[in-house]
């Protein structure tokens, strides 16, 4: 569900509102005695304005002047920029900490000039994509670190990009080029992350975008997870037929294929059910169907006498082989039908396997279903 920030953003940009991206890059926290760290440059980026940006950095102060006041002199830059645009909607990444963020940035101004800093962006105006992405889709939407690891679930390219520890390294070295290049990049990012989010486009390690139905946006792999929950239910209700007239009955996995593909019609238009695959690994194994849309690839297995959390690791790791190759496939949809109750702790196993066969750029869900 969109929370009330994400709403308000969106209505935003569908307004033709102003909005800026804002990203920064800092020294490294355990070399300043002051609990503020010295701020290298500070990227700022209108969105609308086709990938224009501003970066205030100490490059561009006066060489002659000390490092303090080109500090200081990068730091009134941002702080115009930011007084001619009050009413901006202001999009940042974890900026939200006194160490690092906003405040953060003020405290230094604050060390630097021995008085206020001028309080923009207003509070009331600052939104933390991060936490706007991890209301949506979970704590869990992406591994560590979390914006990088986004970008490469998305496919987004970002040849500049450094952690903070490699940028507060360069900045120790005074190698100020590859940090304006790195935090500039990461303006740039956080701004398709954001359209993507809009666009219910972005891919996540538990989604890969969304549907539209009934004038709502769906999740698409919750979609597909909430079909499988109720196909029982539809095949059992299908035997009940006027007059006693033929009907599918699932007898194995071959009419659970017909009919989810069926289901999958509700919300799908373009749905691909796969040849057999080669052999991988010494094992034959086969994606059911993939729905090349959202790039997401759907796998039906029912529980077997000899099937373990060791055994769906393994022909996991199979499927997952195959696909994680493929450009358009980004995501695995593992559904394991256990009517039998043959598998013990399925909770666990989902989460075990989803996050252990999962990489930076192709994402698993496991699901078992015990109905």
């Amino acid at each position: 569900m969109e929370n009330v920030a994400f709403r308000e953003l969106k209505a935003a940009r569908a307004n033709g509102e102003r909005i800026l991206f804002v990203h920064y890059a800092c020294g490294n926290f355990y070399d300043s005695p002051y609990q503020h760290t010295s701020i290298a440059c500070i990227a700022v980026s209108e969105r609308g304005t086709q990938g224009e940006k501003s970066c205030f950095s100490v490059i561009d102060a006066p060489q002659d002047k000390s490092p303090e006041d080109r500090e200081k002199d990068l730091l009134q830059r941002f702080y115009n920029e930011m007084r001619s645009h009050p009413d901006a909607r202001v999009v940042h990444w974890n900026m939200n900490s006194s160490a690092f963020g906003f405040t953060a940035i003020a405290s230094r101004y604050r060390y630097l000039f021995g008085s206020d800093a001028p309080s923009v962006p207003a509070p009331d105006r600052r939104f933390d994509l991060d936490e706007i992405t991890k209301e949506r889709f979970g704590k869990g939407y992406a591994g560590h670190p979390k914006l990088r690891q986004l970008c490469n679930l998305n496919g987004m390219f970002m040849p500049h990009f450094m952690l903070g520890p490699e940028e507060a390294a360069a900045i120790s070295r005074g190698e100020f080029g590859p940090v304006v290049n790195s935090t500039t990049e990461k303006v740039h990012l956080i701004s398709q992350i954001f359209e993507a989010l809009c666009s219910g486009t972005l891919k996540t390690l538990n989604s890969v975008g969304w549907v539209s139905f009934a004038g709502e946006q769906v999740d698409a792999v919750a979609a597909v997870i909430r079909l499988a929950e109720r196909m029982r239910v539809v095949s059992l209700d299908l035997r009940r037929r006027h007059d006693k007239r033929d009907t599918l009955v699932l007898k194995d996995e071959y009419d659970a294929q017909d009919l989810f593909r069926s289901l999958l019609r509700i919300f799908f238009d373009d749905i691909r059910v796969e040849d057999p695959a080669s052999q991988v690994a010494g094992a034959s194994t086969r994606i059911d169907f993939v729905l090349p849309a959202v790039g997401l690839a759907i796998e039906l297995k029912y529980t077997r006498d000899n099937m373990n959390a060791k055994s769906l690791g393994e022909e996991l790791i199979v499927d997952r082989k195959r696909y994680e190759g493929r450009g358009k496939i980004s995501h695995l949809l593992f559904l394991v039908f256990d009517h039998k109750d043959e598998i013990i702790n399925p909770r666990g196993i989902e989460a075990d396997l989803s996050r252990e066969k999962s990489e930076s750029d192709f994402a698993v869900t496991v699901r078992i279903l015990e109905q």
